[in-house]
Formats: structure tokens, C-alpha cells, sequence
């Protein structure tokens, strides 16, 4: 069963929590579990926002489903290759097989590492200042290297 938020009129979060997780990363104590986000904008062109944890799939894709209402998706913006953000990318591209992946070139080559992708996957790299537009949004790319991922 889906559970999406809205944010924005065009930005649903369309992540999912984990309540059963007791310590994160193997460090972090949180007795209330997590939450893993994840965002869809609709707009001419749709845009998903990272990914989640495996551990949460399930209501991941129902989420995106939902809030997509029939719509492909046409964009999954990659911000970094943590599994926590990324780890249903491989499952998001065979459901979504005409998707196209936005992301540096770091993370072009991580996601080869990860993960066994189709090779007619298509890539959209960024460098700091590209921009892309979806309709009446337009985002400009910030590369912030080393602040959480290597990436």
C-alpha cells in the first residue's frame, strides 16, 4: 500500500521509513527507525530523486507508481551512490527501462561497479553549472564532492 506525501503541488516524497532498523550504518542508535527520501517532481518531464534502501523496496515502487498516476518516468536524478540513496537502481531501471540517469561521471562509473545495468540505459552527465529543464523548473548542478560520498 502506497504512503506519499505531498510537498510542493508538482514535488511528492515518495521515499519510505523503516521503523524495524534499530542502528544505522551499524553506528547510530535510532530507536525510531529511519527514513529513507526520496522525491518525485511532475512536471512536463517527471524527475525521481534518488532512490532507497533495499530493506524498503517494496513500498518504494508502490509510491513512485502511484504518484507517477500512469506518467513514465523520464528522469532519476543520482545525487550520490550511498546504498541508503541508491540501492534500488538496478530494480528502478528494469521497471522503468526508458528512464534516463542523471548523474556525474563518478557516479557513471559506480554505478557500473554496483550494479549490472542494461546496456541501453541512457546517461545524462552534469558538471557543476549544467542545467536541466523539466517544464516550469530548471535545475542547476552543484558537484559537492566529499561531503557525504566520495562522489
Amino acid at each position: 500500500m502506497y504512503c506519499t506525501r505531498k510537498v510542493t503541488d508538482d514535488l511528492t516524497w515518495v521515499g519510505a521509513d523503516d521503523r524495524r532498523l534499530a542502528c544505522f550504518e551499524g553506528v547510530y542508535g535510532v530507536p525510531d527507525g529511519v527514513s529513507y527520501n526520496s522525491y518525485l517532481l511532475i512536471d512536463d518531464k517527471t524527475v525521481l530523486f534518488d532512490t532507497v534502501d533495499k530493506a524498503v523496496s517494496r513500498t518504494f515502487f508502490e509510491n513512485v507508481a502511484h504518484a507517477l498516476g500512469g506518467r513514465k518516468l523520464d528522469y532519476l536524478v543520482i545525487s550520490h551512490m550511498e546504498p541508503d540513496h541508491a540501492a534500488t537502481i538496478d530494480e528502478l531501471t528494469l521497471r522503468y527501462p526508458d528512464v534516463t540517469v542523471v548523474c556525474n561521471d563518478r557516479i557513471k562509473t559506480m554505478l557500473g561497479q554496483f550494479f549490472r545495468l542494461s546496456d541501453t540505459l541512457k546517461y545524462h552527465i552534469v558538471k557543476e553549472g549544467d542545467t536541466l529543464s523539466t517544464g516550469k523548473h530548471n535545475f542547476t548542478f552543484v558537484m559537492a564532492p566529499m561531503v557525504h560520498w566520495p562522489e
